[in-house]
């Protein structure tokens, strides 16, 4: 054999063993499975309650007319801004004009005659006193008398009927003395008369308590604001209700005027089923969205929590529900009370977690595992899990940021196999239920 066929036998059979090793190595490759892979990143995990809502303001106050009339002035319409004490409207009632005048005047001429009657009253008392400094002169004349006249007796220089006169005399001043002295005791605590300070006072203070109510009654025809707000009705007038009241409307004691809305921001109150309640508490995060918000969305925290479980409003239901409210950290101009709202209340924030989707997780036994792909080998990892939110699940322990697991394993899958990965994605984003 020449060297020349030698040379041309040789490149041909490295030409044969080359092919003969691409389609074995082809083969091999084909057999590969591929399957969609997931590259763990850590992420924001939220869980939250669907609920349904109603938007309106944290407090409404409800402005009634404390007094009838007809209405004599109207200062405020619907929309309006009010602060606290504005006016908002006046009421008409010449009767109560006339009541406050009157109690007024009578409670002005009251306080007048306590200054008459302390007159009276200490030109009494120096009547009373000067009636017994009298009768104590008396007394002590009578007593004078009497002890001369009876050491002239003693001594056989007048008759016996003289002394038992002057002893007469002498009894006599003694008893006046006695009642003048109890008349400026008892005169000091009745005040000397029918017209005393005590007497003048207690009518005084009558006429007072008339008078402040009279006052606070016409107090009443001015209709001032409670609160600082907006005021969101004003009332109809008696025959048209899509009118609003004017003036000269007669209006009636109790009747509603205006409702005025507190400026608080806004809140959502929701209903949230027995069940579920135990995962909400006071400060959780929220999120406020629907058609009537123009697919907008608005963040929030719970603020209160009733006490108390109400029956479902679905008839059919038997299930009980939780008053839940949240307070919006914003608002918009087109907000109005009664909107219907889409409440997402998250009882679940974990920051910077590793988590995986539903579907990535095995459960075998009591242990449940993921399939890690490593360099194109598929391995089984024993996985510790967390709270979920029915689509995605936290890891927490077993898996760490950059590993790669297949999203959805088959049940052929085996440890150890060969898989071609499709191009890893991040974590998934965690969706709300």
């Amino acid at each position: 054999m020449s060297k020349r066929l030698r040379n041309t036998l040789i490149v041909v059979a490295a030409l044969i063993l080359i092919i003969v090793f691409a389609v074995v190595n082809g083969r091999r490759h084909s057999s590969v499975a591929s399957v969609t892979a997931i590259k763990l990143t850590p992420t924001h995990f939220l869980a939250s309650l669907p609920e349904n809502g109603i938007l309106s303001r944290p407090g409404v106050v409800t402005v009634p007319v404390l007094v009838s009339g007809n209405l004599a002035s109207l200062s405020v319409r619907a929309g309006d801004h009010v602060v606290a004490g504005q006016q908002l409207a006046s009421i008409d009632n010449p009767t109560l004009n006339a009541n406050a005048a009157s109690s007024q005047a009578d409670y002005q001429s009251a306080v007048a005659n306590i200054d008459t009657a302390r007159v009276q009253e200490q030109n009494s008392r120096v009547q009373y006193e000067g009636a017994v400094a009298t009768a104590l002169s008396n007394l002590n004349e009578a007593k004078r008398i009497y002890q001369a006249d009876a050491a002239l007796y003693r001594q056989k220089a007048i008759a016996r009927s003289q002394v038992d006169a002057d002893k007469a005399k002498l009894d006599q001043a003694q008893v006046t003395y006695d009642q003048s002295v109890q008349q400026l005791k008892l005169g000091a605590v009745s005040g000397y008369g029918i017209n005393s300070v005590s007497s003048a006072k207690s009518a005084a203070d009558k006429a007072q308590i008339i008078n402040n109510e009279n006052q606070q009654q016409l107090g009443f025809t001015q209709i001032l604001a409670p609160i600082s707000g907006k005021i969101l009705t004003v009332a109809s007038t008696p025959n048209d209700t899509l009118a609003p009241i004017r003036v000269g409307d007669q209006v009636n004691a109790g009747q509603a005027l205006f409702t005025i809305a507190r400026d608080d921001g806004w809140i959502v109150r929701t209903k949230v089923d027995e069940q579920d309640v135990a995962h909400v508490t006071v400060g959780m995060r929220a999120q406020i969205s629907g058609e009537d918000l123009g697919g907008k969305k608005f963040t929030g925290r719970v603020l209160s929590i009733a006490p108390t479980a109400q029956k479902s409003d679905d008839p059919s239901s038997t299930a009980r529900q939780v008053t839940t409210v949240v307070a919006l950290d914003g608002s918009a101009p087109f907000f109005r009370d009664g909107m219907s709202v889409n409440v997402d209340i998250y009882t679940r924030d974990i920051a910077n977690a590793i988590v995986v989707p539903m579907t990535a997780l095995v459960t075998e036994k009591t242990k449940k595992y993921v399939w890690v792909v490593v360099s194109g080998v598929t391995h089984k990892r024993v996985v510790t899990t967390g709270t979920d939110n029915g689509a995605t699940i936290v890891i927490t322990s077993g898996l760490a940021s950059g590993d790669e697991i297949i999203g959805t394993p088959g049940p052929t899958l085996k440890d150890g196999d060969h898989v071609h990965a499709v191009l890893p994605t991040p974590s998934p984003k965690p969706s709300s239920t």
